[in-house]
Order: structure tokens, then C-alpha cells, then sequence
């Protein structure tokens, strides 16, 4: 008979814990986690008699640009919470049964009966190890390297014109009352995209985030099973391009921006590992509301060279140093936070914008109009929706 899966959990429990020198809980975790890639994914063994797991492992791999572009991963199975953390998760315990299996000898006939020598327990003679090392430990950019790359950076990074930013906060004030009391009749805390000098470009709208709104708005699950929380819809990273392609264009974003330039959000506007200590400093000792207003908001965004995208992402005092210039630019015709949110000090004098070359700001004002109204539409629109939703709801 062939091993059964009781026999070959023991066995993989029993190399985690004698060769991997794993501790109980952590064998307990592992186990569990092949057990529910397997029940997703289909048999491991057979994973490893096709390719070695290469095919699987491949698809277990979740990168940090593909967490920043709020890509689906390639696996099939569901994860609440950080998709990057638990895909890698599942990849460590995949990666161990590999390593298992190729201790235990490579690929296996699943028809053949055990050998004598398994039956009796005896285990194959392991192979010496080499102690593991630490990888070296290499030079890292210094302050000064990275103070010079910011001079390089600052004058090609994209700013709208302030007039601009300007004109989206005044007409969210002349409009204020009635967009609060929709956002408000659907359930939705107005705070959080329409506080005082807000230069939100579209109220009530946010990037979606995790698995389970990934999967909702890609309509891989029944728009009924679920409701996104604090929004009138969710978006794919098109609704903060609108306004600068209405005022580089004549007309909305279609997918296609400037050629080797991304946009880049200056603070972050996610709820999950958001920043905003780092980012920003109180007004008074409370935290903020979720930062979802930031995401559509032409005051929280640059157009910067996809080659520098990375660092203005993961570097701090590149982050701060473009919302520095974003607060010269734009504090005087708006607030870019909701309170408690104030601007940071500046600290090191040499990282103050005044000292940097910067570009013109950019844009054509005479657009604005039509952006405007078009946003007035859309906030119409998504607004009618959300309250045809709410009130199906209620009646069900």
C-alpha cells in the first residue's frame, strides 16, 4: 500500500523537529500552513513529483512593487490581512516540504509500497551540514549619498500648478454642506475626505486594499457578499490621475500617463502600516481619522521618474522632503491632512526645500471647469449607487 497522509505528516513533523530543529508550535504552524495550501492547491507531493514545486513556489512569491500596485497574488489561496506576510508565510512552509522531500530521498512512485527501511523506522544516514553563516554585512548609503540623490531627484519630480490645488479646495467648500450630508446619508464619517480646506478631488473614493477587497472589486465574489467600509466605491490607482490628465490632456485618465514617470503618493493614505507618526505631527493628542481623503488629493501627489520610484517610497527623508515641498507649495490654499495632522519640522536644515532646485509646477487652469464638473458627476453618480445599495440593504 502506498504511504498514506497520516504516515506522511508524521514523517515531515519528524524532519522539521530532527532535522530542521524546529520547536513544537512552530512544526504545529508549518504543518498547518501546507495543509491549507494543499487543500487550495492541490497535493504537495504531487507539486514536488511534477516540477520540484517550482510552478508553486513561483506563484507564492508576492513582491513589494506588486503590494505598492495592490496586485492579486497568482496563489488561490484567501488571506485577510497583509497579502505579502501571509503569501510569504505560506512560501516558508512550502520551501520546508521541498527541502523534505528532497532529504527524503527526491521524487517517489505514489503506487510503491514502502521500503523495509522506512517500515522499521530506520531514517537515511543525514549528510553533514556546514554551520549556517550570516550574509556579510555590506556598506549601506550614507546620509551624504543620499542627500546628493535627492538634488539630482527634486528637479524632475512633478508638481501641479497650486492654483490648481487651490481651485479643488474652494469648490469642496462651496459645495461642502450638501457633499457631507450624502456622504453622511450613506454612512460614511465626512471627516475623512472632506475636512476644513480639504483638496480631496473625489470624495468618498479610496484604493482598495487586502485580498478580500482585491477579490470584491474584481468581482471575483458576489458584490452582495460583502461591502467595503468607509467609502461610496473603491478604485484601481485611475481616480488621483484625473485631475492631472484634465490639466496636461483636456480629458480623464485613460490608462496611459507620461511616458517613464508614476505617479507617487507623498503620505501614505492606507490604513494598514500607515506612516503618519513619521509623516506628520499633531495638532492636538489624537489620533486621525482613517487617511483616505489623502489618496485622491492633488496636494499628497507628485509625478516622479519610475527609476527614483522606489526610493521616494522606502527612503524617509526623500518622503518628507517631497511633502516638505508639497506644504511650501500648497499650505497657503489648503490644509493637505485632516486634523490633528499638522506639517513636521523640518530638522536638518540641509534637507529643507529651499535648498533644492525644483521645476515649475505644472498644468493648464483653463481645464479646470471641466474637471470639476466631471467630478461633480461622478460624485453624483457613485453617491445614487451607494444609496440604492444601503437601502436593499435595510430592506433585506
Amino acid at each position: 500500500e502506498p504511504l498514506c497522509r497520516a504516515d506522511m505528516n508524521r514523517e515531515f513533523e519528524s524532519y522539521l523537529r530532527e532535522v530542521r530543529g524546529l520547536s513544537d508550535d512552530t512544526i504545529r504552524s508549518r504543518t498547518a500552513n501546507c495543509d491549507r495550501l494543499a487543500h487550495y492547491e492541490g497535493d504537495l507531493d504531487a507539486h514536488f513529483d511534477n516540477d520540484g514545486m517550482a510552478g508553486l513556489l513561483s506563484r507564492l512569491t508576492y513582491s513589494t512593487n506588486d503590494q505598492r500596485e495592490g496586485l492579486p497574488p497568482k496563489h488561490r489561496v484567501p488571506i485577510n490581512g497583509d497579502v505579502r506576510n501571509g503569501t510569504a508565510t505560506l512560501k516558508s512552509a512550502a520551501t520546508l516540504f521541498m527541502k523534505f522531500r528532497q532529504h527524503d530521498g527526491g521524487p517517489r512512485d505514489r503506487h510503491s509500497k514502502p521500503t523495509l527501511a522506512r517500515l522499521a523506522g530506520i531514517r537515511p544516514s543525514r549528510r553533514a551540514r556546514a554551520p549556517a553563516k550570516d550574509w556579510p554585512d555590506w556598506q549601506q548609503p550614507q546620509d551624504a549619498d543620499i542627500l546628493k540623490l535627492a538634488h539630482v531627484l527634486t528637479p524632475l519630480v512633478k508638481f501641479l500648478h497650486p492654483d490648481i490645488v487651490a481651485a479643488v479646495a474652494e469648490d469642496n467648500q462651496s459645495h461642502l454642506p450638501n457633499r457631507r450630508s450624502k456622504l453622511e446619508e450613506v454612512g460614511i464619517d465626512a471627516d475623512i475626505y472632506l475636512w476644513d480646506g480639504s483638496p480631496c478631488a473625489f470624495p468618498g473614493v479610496r484604493r482598495y486594499a487586502g485580498s478580500q477587497e482585491i477579490a470584491w472589486y474584481r468581482k471575483r465574489t458576489a458584490t452582495s457578499d460583502f461591502t467595503p467600509s468607509h467609502c461610496l466605491r473603491l478604485d484601481d490607482n485611475d481616480c488621483p490621475k484625473h485631475l492631472w490628465a484634465f490639466v496636461l490632456t483636456g480629458g480623464p485618465f485613460r490608462k496611459k500617463g507620461p511616458r517613464e514617470y508614476q505617479l507617487a503618493h507623498l503620505a501614505d493614505h492606507k490604513e494598514h502600516n500607515n506612516r503618519w507618526r513619521d509623516e506628520f505631527r499633531l495638532d492636538f493628542q489624537a489620533d486621525p481619522p482613517p487617511l483616505f481623503g489623502l489618496y485622491t488629493s492633488p496636494a499628497n501627489a507628485a509625478y516622479v521618474p519610475k527609476n527614483f520610484l522606489q526610493p521616494t517610497d522606502v527612503v524617509r527623508p526623500l518622503r518628507a522632503l517631497l511633502l516638505k515641498q508639497a506644504y511650501r507649495l500648497y499650505g497657503r490654499v489648503c490644509r493637505l491632512a485632516p486634523p490633528p495632522l499638522l506639517e513636521k519640522a523640518h530638522g536638518d536644515s540641509a534637507w529643507s526645500p529651499d535648498h533644492f532646485a525644483w521645476g515649475d509646477p505644472v498644468g493648464d487652469v483653463r481645464n479646470l471647469a471641466a474637471f470639476l464638473e466631471y467630478r461633480k458627476e461622478e460624485f453624483n453618480e457613485e453617491f445614487n449607487k451607494a444609496l440604492e445599495a444601503r437601502s436593499k440593504r435595510l430592506r433585506q
